[in-house]
């Protein structure tokens, strides 16, 4: 080892040795600091080269920067055992760590929030050195293709570090899965290879296993649990066990550990991880029909029952069904259901990772630039998906429609310009996802391939083909114009420069199917050096767990109604550093605003955590809230049986129309209700500006709620409006009323800035006795879809122009700003929307200045009622 690197080692162990328990990053940094400096001492170097050495682990390590937190939610009968201290001399835990650090080349910050979470999850669970048993169940919610493996990951090492002697992992109900898992873990916690236990692989090139630190492993790569119990280990040692969830795979595990115990009368501390905790292992049998628990669920928890010392952690990005469990659901052979009694722990959004947030404008800000990057299918390619609906229509794709094969040209691009943009060796994936159906997905793989070879001779043998018109045409309309406005700072390459590297890439392409007909694999270890470069083709092996390595493009047309599975099929989450403004995604219309909708709902739940953990809620506490959707359910119906729906509590919220509906009747009905409240209130409107804005606005201070009522009586929203409702609304304000709570109103009626230049020019609006100079200028941007749809209307703090603009300085965040209006005040903001826009160009209505669409915005303050907003809740909960 060089002296450099005995610098950097040394400061790193100690410094993460003496943060745990010193609680000071700076404290730690100068012990550390100490402690290497010793161990270099006899080298007789400089103290230049020591003081660049010291900047340079002080920068690395994130070293006075807060690492984000995750949200804590525990039981009541939490003993807190659990201390950082208890790892300083942690072997498996430090290993890991470096090995992420050096082998991996984790960001520190990345790696410290492992550090943090997993100690937070592990306090949470059973003392496995305590004489006492324990029976411990927790819900740990990630995000999907967020890192929840390496989070587990590195609990297993800190487990096996406190104690716990036997660790099964439940890797889904699929041999892909769990071999992968496997794999994974056999690097990141075991150190070798099946049955080689002195071969070296991943974690153990960091730190060899001593004869204390050898790991058994019941379970191989290829091999899940049998019936056999010859050359099993006693579990007297570290074991690891990986399986499916399968109910044969899980009888025999369940028998065999009942004999280990039995054979050599053994009580070890058992830990239970259960990695996508919400498939599979929900029970949804029906007790009022006398049902036993479903088969997996029973399984799970008999295999609980063996010893007397457990602790159950389910992962999962979608707990909708995990948090409706019945809490009190107890059987004598199974002992207790799977509900997280004792903790629910949010992790934090880890840097660089894309979600449905990423996708969509969930915050709902006008001001938001970035384009979609969701291509919405038409009829061509819609009418071919549609008319497959059973494995024997197979015959009916017969060819690959128009938005399929623009797809495969917009991932040629997209690999041309990352290698362009210094990615040349990282993997690439594109996936089609259409049906469930094996044999279906055979024949798009036939088609697939078939119009890939075309695509290929054309561009490489006719320099004067309609198709590479088309691919420059994708090039310069979608990809360059769609990336310059995600980053005015993205360089542009010209097209002779990426053709170039187009051409270079085309053999390089594979194109596979993933499903149980299907030889095909997903190597990407395989290809690690050079990178892969493949199309994936299939179903329900695509759609949870496996992960699609660099996956840019998508053509996903199989719809969901159930909140969970629609999330688990977004393969398109996860980290797209330097190319996320290159991924699409080619779905429905119904797809996308369901995907939309989802977003939103994930959102709220992790507000919950937010508000819950300040408070010290208990998981019995928390009865979770879910949006409600019109079409769409949270979950499985049979896992539902615990679900209510309660009233509206919109406290805190803002919240704006953006979807209206294509009728005069409509829109005649809004523009005159809003001329009614504005003719009512008349005489204390104001014009005024806000700030330093442009913006006018006509300001009605001081207004009784029983006009803001009538509005809304006869203001309509959308009938299929998934979030902003007017009767709801309204609902809510009666019901605030009763506490005291939104009886005084601010009106302000939002003015257009005037424009003579460009395609939306000054629009002229009379609104009963006000006239405005123009309308105002929503929904420019063409979202491709037939709703009329702005996506946003309130643009920067619009909201909060009733507050003094001098309170406001220094605060960012809208939920501390909605904090400074009175519970007696509400705050309704009337946008009339200039008909000239992109999404009202589509509409068959006619406009003028006296007929204009009206969009209506309301910012609530925080409220003290408690109740739910029309959220599914777990009727069980307390």
């Amino acid at each position: 080892m060089d002296i450099k690197s005995l610098f950097e080692r040394t400061f790193s162990n100690n410094y993460y040795n003496f943060r745990d328990f010193l609680n000071s990053d700076n404290l730690a940094a100068e012990k550390a600091l100490e402690i290497a400096n010793i161990a270099i001492k006899d080298h007789n170097l400089s103290d230049d080269v020591i003081n660049e050495w010291t900047t340079k682990m002080y920068i690395d390590y994130n070293i006075g920067v807060e690492v984000p937190r995750a949200t804590i939610l525990k039981g009541e009968n939490d003993k807190n055992w659990f201390s950082a201290s208890k790892l300083k001399d942690a072997f498996y835990w430090s290993r890991y760590r470096e090995y992420l650090s050096r082998e991996k080349q984790w960001d520190t910050t990345a790696i410290d929030s492992i550090h943090t979470s997993t100690n937070d999850i592990l306090s949470a669970l059973g003392n496995p050195k305590s004489p006492e048993p324990f029976d411990k169940r927790g819900l740990v919610l990630g995000y999907v293709q967020s890192g929840k493996t390496a989070n587990f990951t590195g609990l297993i090492n800190k487990a096996y570090d406190v104690g716990y002697k036997l660790i099964i992992v439940l890797s889904g109900i699929h041999n892909d899965l769990r071999s992968q898992t496997q794999l994974r873990l056999n690097k990141e916690v075991v150190g070798y290879k099946d049955d080689e236990e002195y071969k070296k692989v991943g974690v153990s090139k960091i730190a060899e296993n001593g004869p204390k630190h050898i790991i058994s492993t019941w379970t191989t790569t290829e091999k899940d649990i049998s019936t056999a119990t010859s050359g099993l280990n006693n579990l007297d040692r570290p074991t690891l066990i990986v399986t499916k969830k399968n109910g044969t795979v899980l009888e025999s595990l369940r028998d065999i550990l009942i004999n280990h115990k039995n054979l050599f009368n053994l009580e070890v501390p058992l830990l239970v991880i259960d990695d996508e905790a919400d498939q599979a292992s929900v029970d949804t049998s029906n007790p009022k029909k006398d049902e036993d628990p479903k088969k997996i669920n029973k399984l799970v928890r008999q295999i609980l029952e063996v010893f007397k010392q457990k602790s159950y952690v389910g992962y999962t990005a979608t707990p909708f069904a995990n948090l409706l469990i019945n809490t009190s659901a107890e059987t004598s052979a199974e002992g207790k259901d799977l509900y997280p009694k004792d903790f629910l722990i949010g992790l934090p959004k880890p840097k660089g990772y894309c979600g449905p947030e990423e996708y969509f404008n969930v915050y709902e800000d006008a001001d938001y630039k970035k384009p979609s990057l969701i291509r919405i299918l038409e009829s061509l390619d819609v009418d071919v998906i549609k008319g497959i609906k059973s494995k024997n229509d197979a015959n009916k794709f017969e060819e690959v429609p128009p938005q399929m094969e623009e797809a495969m040209l917009a991932f040629l691009l997209n690999i041309a310009v990352r290698k362009l943009r210094g990615q040349k060796n990282e993997h690439n994936s594109m996936l089609i996802h259409t049906s469930r159906f094996k044999d279906v997905q055979s024949n798009i793989k036939d088609e697939v391939s078939r119009a890939y070879e075309a695509i290929t001779n054309q561009i490489l043998y006719n320099p004067t083909s309609k198709l590479i018109q088309r691919l420059e045409h994708l090039y310069n309309a979608d990809l360059l114009k769609t990336s310059l406005r995600w980053s005015e700072n993205s360089t542009q390459f010209s097209w002779q420069l990426v053709f170039s590297e187009v051409k270079q890439i085309l053999t390089t392409i594979q194109i596979v199917e993933i499903n149980g007909n299907s030889k095909d694999a997903l190597d990407y270890d395989e290809y690690k050096e050079n990178g892969l470069n493949v199309i994936a083709i299939g179903g329900d092996k695509l759609s949870r767990g496996l992960t699609l390595e660099g996956l840019s493009i998508t053509y996903y047309a199989r719809n969901t109604l159930m909140y969970d599975t629609l999330m688990q099929m977004g393969r398109w989450f996860g980290f797209r550093e330097g190319y996320i403004d290159l991924c699409r995604i080619y779905t429905t219309e119904e797809i996308a605003f369901n995907f939309e909708h989802l977003a939103y709902a994930m959102v709220e739940l992790r507000k919950e955590f937010d508000k819950m953990d300040p408070n010290h809620n208990t998981p019995m506490d928390y009865a979770v809230k879910m949006l409600a959707h019109p079409t769409m359910t949270l979950t499985n119906p049979l896992k539902m049986r615990n679900a209510i729906v309660t009233n509206i509590l919109y406290g805190g919220t803002l919240q704006q129309t953006r979807i209206f509906e294509d009728r005069m009747s409509f829109f005649e009905g809004n523009m005159k209700a809003t001329t009614n409240l504005i003719n009512n209130i008349h005489g204390s409107i104001k014009k005024q500006s806000h700030g330093t804005g442009k913006v006018k606005y006509y300001i009605a201070e001081d207004i009784d709620v029983k006009e803001i009522k009538e509005f809304l009586n006869d203001y309509k929203t959308d009938k299929n409006a998934n979030k902003v409702n007017s009767d709801k609304i309204l609902n809510y304000i009666n019901l605030a009323n009763k506490y005291d709570e939104l009886v005084n109103w601010t009106v302000a009626i939002v003015e257009g800035l005037p424009q003579s230049t460009g395609d939306l020019k000054t629009f002229p609006v009379k609104l009963g006795s006000i006239n405005l100079d123009s309308a105002v200028r929503r929904g420019t941007s063409d979202k491709g879809v037939e709703k009329l749809d702005v996506g946003a209307i309130v643009a920067s703090k619009q909201e909060f122009v009733d507050i003094d603009y001098l309170k406001q300085k220094g605060i960012s965040s809208k939920g501390e700003l909605r904090k400074l209006r009175p519970k007696e005040y509400g705050m309704l903001l009337i946008y009339p929307l200039h008909p000239g826009a992109a999404t009202f160009s589509k509409s068959k209505c006619t406009f003028s200045e006296d007929l204009v669409p009206i969009g209506v915005a309301v910012s609530f303050p925080n409220s003290d009622i408690e109740v739910s907003e029309v959220y599914q809740t777990n009727k069980t909960v307390r």
